[in-house]
């Protein structure tokens, strides 16, 4: 009777443990994805919010510069011509205006990063909660997968020993 309930528990367990490897395969590959697509958005919002500091730092640039009446290309040449200054306007008032536009920027640096925080976390978020069950089911299908494998292993042993008991024994000892 071993040999036979070992046999069909092998087989039991062997179905359960391909079935068992073919979901943990699916999960896999399902929690690849969606660690790839949240890599690929991250990535997405980090340039987003560079260009936007880069645009945002070439109109304060622009600004301070109009302010003084140049166009930015002539803008480097005459910040380093202190004659410049002198001529064409008081370095005090450059220097409160040029206060005023960092403050907006800084102002408009920090409510943009704001955004672009909650967008990110309220797009992300969702991704990263099916990330965690995927990871979950995963670890959960593991274990599972260790338990029928040693179930196998089991099953298995036990019919080793049924067919030993069935093997007829000619040397006349009991």
């Amino acid at each position: 009777m071993g040999f036979l309930m070992g046999a069909y528990g092998k087989l039991m367990a062997g179905q359960r443990m391909r079935s068992i490897q073919f979901r943990l395969t699916t999960i896999q590959s399902q929690l690849r994805r969606v660690t790839r697509e949240i890599g690929d958005k991250e990535k997405l919002y980090a340039a987003q919010e560079r260009n936007m500091r880069s645009q945002m730092q070439s109109q304060m640039q622009a600004a301070i510069y109009g302010y003084m009446g140049m166009n930015p290309a002539m803008a480097q040449m005459n910040m380093n011509n202190p004659a410049y200054f002198q001529q064409n306007m008081d370095m005090t008032q450059y220097a409160q205006f040029a206060q005023m536009v960092q403050m907006q920027f800084s102002g408009a640096q920090t409510l943009w990063q704001n955004v672009f925080e909650m967008q990110k976390t309220a797009d992300l978020n969702a991704l990263k909660d099916l990330e965690d069950e995927l990871q979950i089911e995963k670890d959960s299908l593991e274990s599972q997968l260790k338990i029928a494998q040693a179930d196998y292993e089991a099953n298995k042993d036990m019919e080793k020993q049924g067919a030993q008991n069935l093997k007829p024994d000619y040397t006349g000892q009991a």
